[in-house]
């Protein structure tokens, strides 16, 4: 029998910040029953994989990965393999045929699991436990910072009633579930003791938040509460789903010192055709009108969004017009996604699926666009002073420092890039006066 005090427990984690919040949870259970925690995975004795299984290229991404674990478990280097989440959710069947050598696999609503599981695979047995998709934590639950501790994500939602025809979340994480106010500012003061700086709000919609069991939609009550928690110098915004972002919610943002100036609302397209076949529950003028409102309530909003090109029945014309509506809104933030084909989606069954090649050359072109706005956007701050958390020293050059600004979310958008000679501190926040500009990069002096 294993004895937990000794066996390490190292993870890999994939995917979406919901999924790294997940993560953390999976860490903190883990160490609750006695386990050793490692960030290295070279000093793992047990590995568990938390995968994505969303759109083609990220399941590609878990596949690869369980392949390198297996390879360490192959060699001795590893006792055990377990692979959670998503994907085990939507494939358990086909993972267990495919990856007999996995000691284990647990979908995404059976972290509470987590010590059970361990205990029989550091025992030599196997075990699988797929039941209700998506676990949604409490403030009790212990999480393992995976990010710097300055700046934290808090999971309010769990799931998605949407019915895009495109995707398959509803299947991957279940119905849409909120947490109540309280809990999450027991939560967010509790992050806020770890060093928090910065709350990044994350959910599959934010703005339905609470019409699960209130009825109605509580995120302005919500972006108020957490706005009275001390020490708390930004809260950030992903994820609002444009038809249910409502004038209360524009407002409570505009209204708070703390929120940033900064706001995600993936419209995915804007063609009439292409959003009624998306199932998107808005059209061209009511997504206009938002963005008009964004940016006439709240003074310089950085608005983020995201496209798919090739989604089946996408026409020459239609790519033009989202093109057109680029270079008109010129977003200050945007990404562009290849559609993927997904089986259990209702889009995967469409006529008119567009061809690989197409999708290629509408992508780049898109993205090269892109790169042409986020340059001229660029140029409006130049010789600005702007407020930066900074976030880490470049190992290479010891006088350079990577930090982000209220417009940047970490990991998917940009940096501001420091040349200083004096000491200064990650995790601090510092006024910086850009003297240079990149594509996607400000540049700036203390």
């Amino acid at each position: 029998m294993a004895d937990e005090k000794k066996i390490r427990v190292g993870i890999v984690s994939l995917g979406c910040p919901k999924t790294l919040v997940d993560s953390e949870v999976i860490l903190g259970k883990a160490q609750g029953a006695g386990y050793v925690i490692t960030t290295d995975i070279a000093k793992s004795d047990v590995v568990l994989l938390n995968t994505c299984g969303f759109i083609k290229d990220a399941k590609e991404e878990s596949i690869e990965a369980i392949l390198k674990l297996l390879e360490l478990k192959k060699e001795k280097k590893l006792l055990g393999v377990i692979v959670v989440g998503c994907l085990v959710q939507r494939y358990v069947e086909e993972l267990q045929k495919e990856f007999p050598e996995v000691d284990a696999f647990i979908g995404s609503g059976d972290y509470m699991r987590i010590a059970e599981v361990l205990k029989k695979v550091t025992d030599g047995q196997k075990f699988t436990s797929v039941h209700k998709a998506g676990y949604l934590a409490d403030a009790d639950e212990t999480r393992i910072a995976l990010t710097p501790r300055h700046s934290r994500y808090l999971k309010i939602s769990e799931g998605c009633d949407h019915a895009c025809s495109f995707c398959v979340i509803p299947r991957l994480r279940g119905r849409y579930r909120s947490r109540h106010i309280a809990d999450l500012v027991k939560e967010a003061k509790q992050l806020v003791e770890e060093g928090a700086k910065e709350l990044v709000v994350i959910g599959q919609d934010i703005t339905r938040f609470g019409c699960d069991y209130a009825g109605k939609a509580l995120l302005p009550q919500l972006l108020e509460a957490l706005g009275a928690v001390r020490d708390i110098k930004w809260i950030r915004l992903l994820y609002t789903y444009p038809s249910t972002l409502t004038e209360e919610m524009i407002r409570a943002m505009a209204a708070s010192k703390k929120i940033c100036r900064y706001i995600d609302l993936p419209l995915q397209h804007i063609s009439d055709k292409i959003l009624t076949s998306m199932r998107r529950g808005h059209t061209r003028k009511q997504a206009v009108e938002l963005i008009e409102k964004l940016r006439a309530t709240i003074p310089e909003v950085v608005i983020r969004t995201s496209f798919i090109v090739g989604f089946p029945g996408e026409t020459d014309e239609d790519f033009e017009e989202l093109l057109a509506f680029m270079r008109e809104m010129k977003f200050e933030r945007l990404g562009i996604f290849k559609y993927s084909q997904e089986e259990g989606s209702a889009a995967a069954e469409f006529p008119d699926q567009v061809p690989e090649k197409i999708k290629e050359e509408r992508f780049h072109r898109a993205m090269q666009l892109q790169q042409e706005i986020a340059r001229e956007v660029n140029r409006r701050y130049l010789g600005r002073e702007l407020r930066v958390l900074v976030e880490t020293r470049d190992e290479k050059d010891p006088g350079l420092w990577v930090g982000r600004s209220a417009m940047d979310a970490p990991e998917v958008d940009g940096s501001v890039l420091i040349r200083t000679k004096k000491e200064i501190t990650a995790g601090k926040f510092y006024t910086v006066k850009i003297t240079d500009t990149q594509d996607y990069d400000l540049v700036g002096q203390i």
